[in-house]
């Protein structure tokens, strides 16, 4: 998409500040390393700074954790501890031969280099205070029950990923109850406040300062004045991501926090010496951003589930817009659509709005997602049970097993009021769902032969997970794009084109900007072409405390 990259800036950013001079400032603090944005990138990076000897000023737009501290707190590596207490022998070599099957869009040595560093990262994190542990859920899930750990997090086990690579589970989830994100940054964020990391927090960063030669000297940031900081931090925590029916509150909450920090704040400069990391986050929360890029998902914002904090609204990416940063992959999102659990629905049939199937039903689901996503009608859909596999689903969302409610709850409500369809005959179902009725028909032939072994699944479903659809009455659920009690789990990928050696921000000629980086969700990274589950945190990990390593190298401004 570059004839965006001429397009107008967005959020509240505002174009660069230039200056003859950095002199000409008066600086609030001067210090070695910015940091803008203090999440899981904005951590690692903060951290690594210290560590290398650096002065480090982080400045968010609340009080940090950003779409980390509401995250499942998981992390992707191999070869570490926990997986070998599980009785799994993992190596860099292996979960290199699946990762470049996922198509990061990453060179092929920038790759390489995160696979052989993952479990340093991890030993890193766990110096730094966050705890993993090796207790192992084997089954299909998109995230572990609780009291389970470390998990298959992607397509590992899905069998055309499997001939090609060695499975292992590498989904290594923070401990901790529910979402584990919040124990994985509070960590984090101990450890940076123990070690010297001087955090500004609701400072929403509106400008980069820049000198005649072009180099990037400081920020300009709003930091809210004290009387308003509790109602700036309420205004944030209305936004409780994975929660359905909720879109016009946070609508109602983005705009009143934005009008606050219009009237409510004061302007002041901070000055890097030798660099400044953007990590704000992505866009999810951007409705200007959406329609830009990704326009089908402006349209049914309703029936989606951002999964990010109010600070994803794009405003680091757009920071590195202003001074000539590149993007790319901009249109690029995870897209969640859960099938399991229940795990009833992955031994299902899912179909177009032909009655075609498009997808193996047990593919990660964002991979998953973005199928549906991509049919016609607005990604129209419909998963295909039988009577056994039907109530088996009822009696799993009604009992899942700790800590699965945020899954099935919503899977039973759908199966209930959803607009599910109900045929004694699978012509009939066709009949009542629109389907083209030989094209189904041959569809659930089709399965059904797999499924009772005379056949190869043609889509190369784990036979584990196939179960003929035989019984009647069957059952079609909707699982359309659209629809508001099947919602999509949604976050964008892209962001800024940087130097895979240093993190530092490219322009459109491949040139560094000088002194300016960028890392997590603000850059093109190691998940931004598709994802599964662990790698947007190990890619902070990675793209943070690579563009600390630069920095401590970077000469010093004088």
């Amino acid at each position: 998409m570059a004839e965006l990259e001429d397009a107008p800036l967005l959020s509240a950013v505002a174009a660069a500040r230039r200056v003859e001079s950095a002199d000409e400032i008066a600086w609030q603090e001067t210090v070695d390393f910015i940091v803008v944005g203090f999440g899981g990138a904005g951590a690692a990076a903060a951290l690594e700074g210290v560590e290398r000897g650096l002065s480090v000023l982080a400045i968010d737009r609340f009080e940090g954790g950003g779409a980390t501290a509401l995250s499942g707190g998981v992390l992707y590596a191999c070869g570490t501890r926990f997986q070998q207490r599980a009785g799994f022998t993992d190596t860099a070599e292996d979960m290199h031969d699946y990762l470049r099957l996922e198509n990061p869009p990453v060179a092929a040595q920038t790759l390489r280099r995160f696979c052989d560093g993952s479990n340093a990262d991890l030993e890193w994190l766990a110096a730094h205070g966050v705890q993993f542990d090796s207790t192992l859920f084997s089954e299909k899930t998109t995230y572990p029950p609780e009291g389970t750990f470390l998990y298959y997090s992607g397509n590992e086990k899905v069998p055309w990923y499997k001939e090609r690579a060695k499975p292992a589970p590498r989904g290594h989830r923070a401990v901790g109850q529910g979402f584990t994100g919040y124990a994985y940054f509070g960590a984090l964020k101990a450890s940076a406040a123990a070690a010297g990391v001087r955090l500004v927090t609701h400072a929403p960063v509106r400008r980069l300062v820049v000198d005649r030669a072009g180099v990037v000297v400081g920020v300009e940031a709003h930091r809210l004045r004290s009387e308003h900081r509790e109602q700036h931090e309420a205004l944030n925590k209305t936004i409780v991501p994975l929660r359905p029916f909720r879109w016009k509150r946070h609508t109602r909450a983005i705009a009143a926090c934005a009008a606050l920090e219009a009237r409510g704040s004061e302007t002041v400069f901070f000055r890097a010496r030798r660099g400044i990391l953007l990590s704000g986050g992505g866009f999810v929360f951007s409705h200007e951003m959406l329609q830009r890029h990704r326009t089908l998902l402006a349209q049914l914002r309703g029936s989606l589930l951002p999964a990010g904090a109010m600070s994803c609204d794009g405003s680091g990416i757009e920071l590195g817009r202003s001074v000539g940063g590149n993007t790319r992959l901009m249109e690029s999102f995870f897209l969640g659509k859960v099938l399991a659990p229940p795990a009833s629905f992955v031994r299902g049939v899912l179909v177009d709005a032909t009655g075609r199937r498009f997808i193996n039903e047990d593919a990660y689901t964002s991979a998953l997602g973005n199928a549906v996503a991509d049919l016609p009608e607005h990604g129209k859909a419909w998963l295909i049970l039988d009577r056994s596999l039907f109530w088996e689903a009822v009696h799993k969302c009604i009992r899942p097993g700790k800590g699965m409610y945020l899954y099935t709850l919503p899977a039973l409500a759908n199966l209930l009021f959803g607009g599910t369809r109900r045929a004694q005959s699978i012509a009939k179902l066709a009949q009542i769902c629109g389907l083209n009725r030989d094209t189904f028909s041959a569809t659930i032939d089709h399965y059904n032969s797999a499924a009772t072994g005379k056949t190869l699944d043609s889509l190369g479903k784990d036979t584990s997970n196939l179960a003929p659809v035989v019984k009647p009455p069957f059952y079609a659920i909707r699982m359309d794009l659209g629809n508001p009690l099947t919602p999509a789990m949604a976050f964008s990928l892209g962001g800024l084109v940087v130097d895979e050696t240093t993190g530092a921000v490219l322009d459109r000629a491949g040139t560094a900007v000088p002194h300016l980086y960028a890392a997590g969700r603000n850059a093109v990274g190691l998940c931004s072409s598709g994802y599964i589950s662990g790698m947007s945190i190990a890619d902070t990990v990675f793209s943070g405390r690579r563009a600390a390593r630069a920095v401590a190298g970077a000469s010093e401004l004088r």
